[in-house]
């Protein structure tokens, strides 16, 4: 590629980070569909909460392979093939779902789940091109600030859900909101298909960025990357077995479909809303008090969400742990970039999302089952022991070798 003087390298920069931004915002609107939607409708089709739980961990499970295989694809051939196609597998599970919902197949549903989870993997990868465009000085910031713009799809999405919800169909009133899946990824495809060049080709170089990309397990045997993944799968996990719960539980208490949509709207607020804000500070303060605080905020959310002291009070705990996922995500992410050169860290990141995602798999059916059984204030409070895992390892994270860390 011709090189790029800086100056103009900085405008692309911008324009590139605007246009991802703007696809993470209208991508963005797809998870909450599953989560409101799907998990009420498979649990009313089956007439067992449990179900739940099954969905997710297939979700999970494909959101697994799907970022591991596109990650992998991304370092080969760049980023926007990988987060075209990724959006191309949204767009496919958005008509199934609908088509599921319309004929109540709990098995297409179920089904739906594979081409939503791997779409899901690849689609959250964009901040492996953004975290290439810029030095590990403003990484955490600009990260954030792609998972900030999450925070106008991802907190819009269930109230978009709970007013499609209400146009009555001949089918019923579930399956308009499986449009927004396919609407959202469309748009999507449109943002990135306009960046250029890829991000890659715009990324910060260091002196150690031209060595041949290292292996997977040899990545993997780097302390702070380590602790990294195990930060990010635990935050996620406890997130998980609350988050896919939570519909369920207070349709249970007959909340209104307003009031739960809210609730996971505070929650997803939680993950995205305060990610610059966030980033930023772990640029100034670090990685490790970024892991710190991720696990506190968690822990505390999910004790508030144990007391099952109504909507409110559980929608508070559920942004505490949305804000907790938000420290922890970025404060990893960011390890982990720090740690790689362009040329493998999108598969490095895949990695660290296989493997959260197969934690998230196991969390989901390991808390449906607690749910159904113990109920859900006893899944609270698992959920909190499990959290100070997240404090234990977040003492352990030290500097990352000085050939990560140069810009």
């Amino acid at each position: 590629m011709t090189a790029i003087g800086e100056p103009h390298r900085r405008r692309l920069v911008r324009r590139s980070t605007l246009l991802l931004a703007l696809a993470q915002a209208l991508v963005q609107v797809a998870f909450p569909v599953l989560l409101v939607v799907g998990s009420v409708e498979i649990a009313t089709m089956t007439g067992h909460d449990a179900a739940t739980g099954y969905l997710n961990a297939v979700y999970f499970l494909s959101a697994a392979g799907g970022a591991a295989l596109l990650g992998r694809a991304m370092d080969r051939v760049g980023r926007r093939p990988g987060l075209l196609a990724s959006y191309g597998l949204l767009g496919l599970a958005g008509l199934g779902g609908a088509a599921s919902v319309a004929t109540g197949s709990w098995l297409g549903l179920l089904a739906c789940a594979l081409p939503f989870g791997a779409g899901s993997g690849g689609a959250n990868l964009a901040r492996v091109a953004v975290a290439d465009m810029y030095a590990p000085e403003e990484r955490g910031r600009a990260v954030g600030v792609l998972l900030a713009a999450g925070t106008i799809g991802a907190v819009g999405s269930p109230f978009l859900v709970a007013a499609l919800q209400r146009v009555e169909l001949g089918a019923g009133n579930a399956v308009l909101p499986w449009g927004l899946v396919l609407g959202g990824a469309l748009g999507a495809s449109v943002c990135v298909l306009a960046v250029r060049p890829d991000p890659r080709d715009l990324a910060v170089l260091g002196q150690e960025d031209a060595a041949p990309a290292r292996p997977r397990v040899e990545l993997l045997r780097v302390p702070a990357v380590r602790v990294a993944i195990l930060a990010a799968a635990v935050a996620q996990m406890a997130m998980i077995a609350l988050m896919g719960a939570t519909p369920v539980a207070l349709h249970h208490r007959d909340v209104s479909g307003a009031a739960i949509s809210s609730v996971i709207g505070v929650h997803i607020a939680g993950m995205f809303a305060l990610s610059p804000l966030v980033g930023a500070l772990l640029d100034r303060f670090g990685r490790r008090a970024g892991l710190a605080a991720g696990g506190i905020c968690s822990l505390v959310g999910a004790l508030l969400a144990s007391t099952q002291a109504g909507a409110l009070v559980v929608g508070a705990g559920l942004f505490a742990v949305g804000l907790g996922w938000c420290a922890t995500f970025l404060a990893a992410t960011a390890v982990i970039s720090d740690a790689t050169t362009p040329a493998e860290r999108a598969g490095a990141l895949g990695v660290n999302d296989l493997i959260v995602s197969l934690s998230s798999a196991g969390a989901a059916v390991a808390g449906g089952l607690v749910f159904e059984h113990a109920g859900y204030r006893m899944l609270g409070l698992a959920t909190a022991a499990l959290v100070v895992v997240i404090l234990r390892s977040a003492g352990r994270v030290r500097a990352v070798p000085v050939q990560a860390s140069e810009g």
